[in-house]
């Protein structure tokens, strides 16, 4: 089967470089567009790009993406693998980065052929709004049955992949993909429109800083 593009046109202050979005089936997740990012603890005085419900400082720790590796920046109290860190440290798959008094983050890029990373939270804790994961899309997000996807949708038969290309953000699939009532297969992604194909239901929503 063909593929079938999408392509949804975002700027800063026009559309959000934080989006959530919704799978049915399968759950929540941010996905963080900039190429840093700042964790602190969830309230409106903060306004950081991943607002966590725990006993970390307002603006803890920031992660700055260069070229394909992450960086994270302790601007309060961080180990890494439990080890202190007191200036930017690299951070490697599966590596488990401890804010504060116990808030765990662990780091991953499943994926071999995409920069991507996806964080979770491996503690009791959980980021405001609650969701499953987050993405740092780099240059893609891959969705679908397979185990080094970013988001696993163990029911679905086929991957999506979400990708960047200059301004744009484009849609690869091997089944087409419709919005809202249209008969057409999808031209560009409306924010707040579910996505919909014979197995795959999602949708983006923009999210403003807590």
């Amino acid at each position: 089967m063909s593929i079938v593009e999408s392509d949804f046109a975002y700027r800063r202050g026009n559309v959000s470089d934080r989006l959530q979005m919704w799978i049915d089936g399968v759950g929540g997740f941010m996905l963080l567009l900039a190429d840093r990012v700042n964790i602190g603890q969830a309230m409106a005085s903060a306004q950081v790009d991943i607002p966590i419900m725990g006993d970390i400082s307002r603006r803890h720790a920031a992660i700055k993406r260069s070229g394909d590796e992450y960086i994270v920046e302790p601007l309060s109290e961080v180990k890494l693998n439990d080890q202190s860190i007191d200036g930017p440290s690299l951070l490697k798959h599966r590596d488990v980065m401890t804010l504060g008094r116990g808030v765990k983050l662990q780091f991953t890029q499943p994926h071999p052929l995409s920069t991507s990373a996806v964080l979770k939270i491996v503690s009791r804790h959980r980021t405001e709004p609650t969701c499953d994961g987050v993405v740092l899309l780099a240059d893609s997000l891959l969705m679908g049955p397979k185990s080094n996807n970013h988001v696993m949708c163990t029911q679905w038969q086929h991957d999506v992949v979400v990708y960047r290309q200059g301004s744009k953000l484009l849609l690869k699939s091997k089944t087409p993909l419709f919005q809202a009532d249209s008969t057409q297969p999808a031209t560009s992604i409306r924010i707040g429109e579910t996505v919909q194909g014979e197995e795959v239901s999602f949708c983006l929503e923009p999210l403003g800083r807590a």
